[in-house]
């Protein structure tokens, strides 16, 4: 049971790292969208490369997170079910 609350608490906390990360997803993409008509833009060149390495950086904490979300689902729901 102590595992399973020490999950639930990893997995609340990479829920609001990833929740805070999509927030910075928006006003990314938004930055790099008002840049598209550079054509260095998509080459992760020029004014938006800042953006640009911030998603290639921020995608994995939350790909971490839902990963871990889904493990932890399956395990509730196992738990739940010999119950």
């Amino acid at each position: 049971m102590k595992s399973a609350k020490r999950l639930f608490a990893v997995t609340i906390a990479l829920g609001i790292v990833s929740f805070l990360i999509l927030v910075f997803y928006y006003l990314a993409l938004t930055d790099i969208w008002h840049e598209n008509g550079s054509p260095d833009v998509w080459h992760g060149q020029g004014p938006a490369a800042l953006e640009w390495k911030f998603l290639s950086i921020a995608y994995w904490p939350m790909l971490v997170f839902h990963v871990l979300f889904f493990v932890a689902a399956y395990k509730l729901l196992k738990s739940q079910k010999r119950d």
